[in-house]
């Protein structure tokens, strides 16, 4: 729902043209989704120790919190300045100079669709992850039995 709300926030930025209003209705939009979202991978984190510990057997906490944490953010935040730096400067943005309305466009587009993109195909892969909280309690419940049969 997060990455959704994020994802309308930007559409509606990106239609808003020279409309302040629309603009801060828009940022607002995609700031509260993007703060819901945000909070995904520290919420989800437990629930993927739960689910490797019954597919597998194994409880990964650590190494899941190091990767799918720790790099995952850090990976995602390089992307995140790496390909809008490759569209400008396919675009012909240069620094510090007048620029083209070519380059003008390619800025536009970093900054409104480019998001609402990632933030749509977010909210796609997040739509898997309700295959898994429909069998939580039954995840749950094996685990314990697990864990009680082993005591």
């Amino acid at each position: 729902m997060g990455l959704s709300l994020a994802a309308l926030g930007q559409i509606i930025i990106g239609f808003a043209g020279s409309n302040i209003t629309m603009i801060i209705i828009g940022w607002t939009v995609a700031s509260l989704g993007t703060g819901i979202a945000v909070t995904l991978p520290f919420a989800m984190l437990s629930d993927t120790v739960e689910y490797g510990e019954w597919k597998n057997g194994v409880r990964a906490s650590g190494f899941l919190t190091a990767v799918g944490i720790s790099f995952c953010i850090k990976l995602g935040a390089g992307l995140g300045s790496f390909i809008p730096s490759l569209i400008l400067g396919a675009a012909g943005y240069v620094a510090n100079a007048e620029q083209t309305s070519q380059s003008l466009a390619a800025i536009k587009f970093c900054f409104t669709w480019l998001p609402a993109i990632f933030f749509a195909v977010g909210a796609i892969i997040m739509f898997k992850y309700i295959k898994y909280e429909k069998n939580e309690s039954k995840i749950r419940q094996e685990l314990e039995a697990r864990l009680n049969t082993n005591a």
